[in-house]
């Protein structure tokens, strides 16, 4: 029945039992019955106590999962799955004893209190056998059988983890972590003949003995799960790289350099040694050889196993940074790492670029984009004549004119700092601050000399100013202050002067009143714009179809 390594006080309850089965095959007294359940109670405690050695391993994974989560994850959820698996089979042997106890001691007990000293039919051998084993000789009929099967179920769960493609599992382990769990038939010297496990576990065997047996058998699952849960959390460092070989890593403190400035670069091995130093040469590098050609340059700056290199650009264009590390093995060879890294040097330059178009208009919101090739957007502070321009983020600027603005040259420079911490003035930009267009005349919705039925027109009873469709800025509106309509009547044109967009009810009577083929004249049309100002937009004329 039992698998994994046991504690001494586990090895000694197990002998007790042993002891105390053989005794009761005897109907001895019941001193021995009562034997029984010191037994379990001790038996219970060691269960408790393996839960709690379970659930500190199951927090130590927690731990790993959080510091390295890609090498722990495959662990730690082989482990979550055998977590379950165990519990669902503790319950499940759980419910057994509860059915035991209530069917043969007719008493009514918490699905987690079986505690024997409370079970008034420990002698019981009758009832448990018809329980267990049922009515066939083999047991197969049984819930002994029922639980025989779960057992083995659940050990072929735990064997899977050796074949489930883990990395350092393999089948070999299965034997070294000492799963257990086996249920074989057992061999009867005084019958000479083998039992299947059901029936020799509880065939003719009392409530108290079948009771400690079950409670063994949950001790059996804890212990097989801690061998897992042990074996899969040795296996996250087993897992871990050992250092025997470097790669080169060149890191630049940036790749764009600005002509005159310092290209600065961290050269060091991706493995770093405390008792070693590397090598570092700059220089031509023949790949085959893994060399310099020549001499070299050697970094004489190494920090923590990182040359600290550093030299002054002169001409524009892409340039590259190649050497060669060179470490001694653990057997005193020399090995050399070739690296190499390749960074543009640049003209200082700004990029300033307006997202919506290339004029700023005044009274709105205008996008600007503004960058420095090389230098961090945190890093870049721009100002602005004739105008202003907002803190932005990401390098997104909103940039706003007035309309006495209108007509200048705006001015956007730039002040860089540099990823050596220098302060850079970079070359301003020129852009024209404009009036925002006119908008267009809108009646019944249409704009332009327009054909339109009196329904149509009735139905937007008001005169609108749309922006034209090719303005790039979207949200920009004008609204209407006034407007005159002149509508032919009669031989003679009538004007109405409407304050504000809306169609006034005199517009509306006389509407009503003229032919189809009249013309009705939208003139004098005033409108107010974002910034503030009123200006005149052309009208429209509108024939009544």
């Amino acid at each position: 029945m039992a698998g994994g390594k046991e504690t001494p006080r586990q090895k000694m309850i197990g002998m007790m039992y042993l002891v105390l089965t053989a005794l009761l095959a005897l109907n001895v007294s019941k001193q021995i019955v009562m034997a029984f359940v010191v037994v379990d109670t001790g038996l219970m405690k060691s269960n408790r106590n393996a839960v709690d050695e379970n659930t500190s391993t199951y927090q130590h994974f927690d731990k790993a999962l959080q510091n390295d989560q890609a090498k722990t994850k495959p662990y730690y959820d082989a482990a979550q799955t055998i977590k379950r698996q165990a519990e669902d089979m503790v319950t499940y042997i759980q419910n057994v004893k509860v059915k035991l106890v209530k069917e043969v001691d007719e008493k009514n007990i918490d699905k987690n209190d079986t505690m024997l000293q409370y079970v008034d039919a420990k002698d019981n051998f009758t009832d448990p056998t018809r329980i267990m084993v049922g009515e066939s000789e083999d047991g197969s009929g049984g819930e002994g059988k029922k639980l025989q099967d779960k057992i083995t179920e659940f050990r072929k769960q735990l064997i899977t983890v050796f074949k489930s493609g883990l990395k350092n599992c393999s089948a070999k382990d299965s034997v070294e972590t000492n799963v257990g769990l086996l249920t074989p038939s057992t061999y009867v010297a005084d019958e000479g003949k083998k039992e299947n496990w059901v029936v020799f576990n509880f065939s003719e065997t009392p409530l108290v003995a079948d009771i400690v047996t079950l409670t063994k058998l949950q001790n059996d699952v804890r212990s097989a799960e801690s061998a897992m849960v042990n074996y899969l959390y040795s296996k996250i460092d087993a897992n871990s790289f050992k250092v025997t070989d470097f790669i080169a890593k060149v890191i630049p403190s940036s790749s764009y350099v600005i002509a005159g400035d310092s290209f600065k670069a961290d050269i060091f091995p991706s493995a770093y040694i405390a008792t070693q130093d590397p090598t570092i040469l700059i220089g031509d590098v023949d790949t085959v050889k893994k060399a310099i050609i020549g001499n070299g340059e050697k970094v004489t700056k190494i920090v923590n196993g990182i040359g600290k290199y550093g030299f002054r650009t002169d001409k524009e264009g892409p340039a590259v940074l190649q050497g060669v590390i060179q470490m001694r093995d653990p057997t005193g060879v020399m090995k050399s790492y070739p690296f190499k890294s390749s960074y543009i040097v640049a003209k200082a330059a700004v990029v300033i670029s307006p997202t919506q178009m290339n004029t700023f208009y005044a009274g709105v919101d205008n996008p600007v984009d503004i960058s420095v090739p090389g230098v961090g957007d945190n890093a870049i502070h721009p100002s602005m004549s004739y105008g202003s321009i907002g803190s932005g983020q990401h390098g997104h600027y909103i940039v706003r004119c007035t309309a006495d603005q209108i007509g200048k040259d705006a001015v956007i420079t730039v002040q860089a700092t540099m990823p050596d911490g220098s302060k850079k003035n970079l070359p301003g930009q020129h852009f024209k601050v404009k009036r925002i267009p006119d908008p267009a005349c809108a009646t019944g919705g249409r704009t332009g000399d327009i054909n339109i039925s009196k329904l149509q027109l009735l139905a937007i009873p008001k005169v609108q100013a749309k922006m034209p469709d090719d303005f790039a800025f979207s949200g920009v509106s004008f609204t209407v202050v006034s407007f005159v309509m002149a509508v032919g009547s009669g031989g003679q044109f009538v004007e109405k002067t409407g304050n504000g967009g809306d169609f006034s009810g005199e517009m509306k009577t006389l509407l009503n009143q003229v032919p189809k083929g009249s013309y009705i004249i939208i003139k004098s049309v005033q409108v107010r714009g974002p910034d503030g100002k009123q200006r005149p937009i052309a009208g429209q004329s509108i024939k009544i179809n």
